[in-house]
């Protein structure tokens, strides 16, 4: 038995793809496949079920998931004791969402990169159900998003709250009193896709408060969302951390609201599965958090 034959097992269980483990270790799927066959001769007991169109694991291979995993950690610990954290290679996938990479992700590349130089970094910037799918799947070590995962699995914990405004293009409202829920109505609303955290929020307050937006649909970048509400197509629900240059620059106004539209604070946490306790992806995961931390 060998801890390469347990690498495989175990990335082919957490992701439940043969081709996406393989994908993940940057070896072919029959490499593997014959890495993890090696394994069960050496176990004397099937870990798949390849029965079916996808493999699935055996209850034999769901009682040795937890030790394989304690295993391949201990490696890693035995690597930082023999070398330091700069001994630590592999490669770690995160997700993060648009507001928190153009904040975050340059200064939390530069820190792995300098304290763990072997390390392979994939980042993926998404939209928050996406990235919180990811990590409920066991793609990702972790993922800096907006809200908190409803699976029981997942650790989610709060870095830091954003403020969502209401702006506009200058002088499509009056400026001189807050908007009214009637008047926000009659405009088109700018959004993002229902897995962003902004228009998660929005669709939240629309039920609540029993309001009907008419939403134009435009993309998955904030950026295009500004890009349209500076044109005058309509009123949009953004981060404040996000429009700040736009209203520094005079190119869109934060409106006034009545107390019908207001909206709450936008919580970003950092997501992980609990029984994620790999060496790399802990020190990683927490490079991370302490930078959000510190800039909020």
């Amino acid at each position: 038995m060998t801890l390469k034959q347990l690498e495989a097992f175990y990335w082919s269980a957490i992701l439940g793809s043969f081709a996406l483990a393989a994908e993940r270790l940057f070896m072919t799927q029959s490499a593997l496949s014959k890495r993890i066959q090696e394994l069960e001769l050496e176990i004397g007991v099937p870990l798949f079920d390849r029965s079916g169109p996808r493999a699935r694991i055996t209850d034999a291979g769901e009682n040795i998931l937890s030790r394989a995993e304690q295993l391949l950690s201990l490696r890693d610990e035995i690597v930082v004791a023999a070398r330091g954290p700069s001994g630590l290679r592999g490669t770690c996938r995160f997700g993060v969402s648009e507001l928190m990479a153009m904040r975050y992700l340059p200064s939390i590349v530069a820190a792995i990169r300098r304290d763990y130089p072997e390390v392979i970094l994939e980042p993926r910037v998404a939209v928050t159900k996406e990235l919180l799918e990811d990590v409920e799947k066991g793609e990702t070590e972790f993922a800096i998003a907006p809200g908190r995962s409803l699976d029981p699995a997942v650790i989610s914990e709060q870095i830091c709250e954003v403020p969502l405004l209401w702006v506009a293009s200058p002088g499509l409202f009056h400026e001189d009193r807050p908007v009214t829920a009637e008047e926000l109505q009659h405009h088109p609303i700018i959004s993002m896709s229902e897995k962003a955290g902004s228009t998660m929020q929005l669709l939240d307050l629309s039920a609540r408060r029993g309001l009907r937006f008419r939403r134009v649909l435009t993309t998955n970048s904030p950026e295009a969302v500004a890009v349209a509400t500076i044109a005058g197509l309509g009123v949009a629900l953004l981060g404040g951390p996000f429009v700040e240059r736009y209203l520094t620059e005079g190119k869109l106004v934060r409106l006034a609201v009545e107390d019908r539209l207001q909206v709450p604070d936008l919580a970003y946490c950092i997501h992980w599965r609990a029984e994620n306790s790999r060496v790399l992806a802990r020190k990683l995961r927490e490079i991370s958090r302490d930078i959000c931390l510190a800039g909020r």
